[in-house]
């Protein structure tokens, strides 16, 4: 990877199987599983919500991914720490936005995208302040 080239990854506490969706919306009604990414894009609607349909394509360096799309080196940095939006790196991955971040967005994803924004862009030098929980978890390939 270029050393100035940066890859973000939106990645669900969820498997994109069919099987993976039914377990996630049976966990979701008894109240075992949350994932708050998944709140964001989808909420109750399997097609997505409308506003995040729209809102992705300018987000377009952003790769959306359940847990069991991920590249190897990827799924064993994110192990546990999931949902996450991590960001690779030539040093390798950073968490950008953990799961209790992603908890504060309240499912709504105009929140979401201006806080991915800021944090992208304190990263590449832009004067936004990078505000609330930043976990960062070094790992190299």
């Amino acid at each position: 990877m270029d050393s100035m080239q940066r890859q973000f990854f939106a990645i669900y506490n969820a498997d994109g199987s069919l099987s993976g969706e039914i377990r996630y919306l049976f966990g979701k009604l008894s109240g075992a599983s949350e994932c708050a990414l998944c709140e964001l894009s989808h909420g109750w609607n399997p097609l997505g919500r409308e506003v995040w349909r729209q809102s992705k394509e300018a987000l377009s360096q952003l790769v959306w991914l359940h847990r069991d799309e991920q590249p190897d080196a990827l799924r064993a940095f994110s192990e546990g720490l999931l949902p996450a939006v991590i960001m690779e790196e030539a040093s390798g991955f950073k968490i950008l936005m953990d799961a209790a971040c992603l908890r504060t967005c309240a499912g709504d994803f105009k929140v979401f995208e201006q806080e991915f924004l800021a944090r992208v862009g304190a990263l590449i030098g832009d004067s936004m302040a990078l505000e609330g929980p930043n976990q960062t978890r070094e790992f190299d390939e």
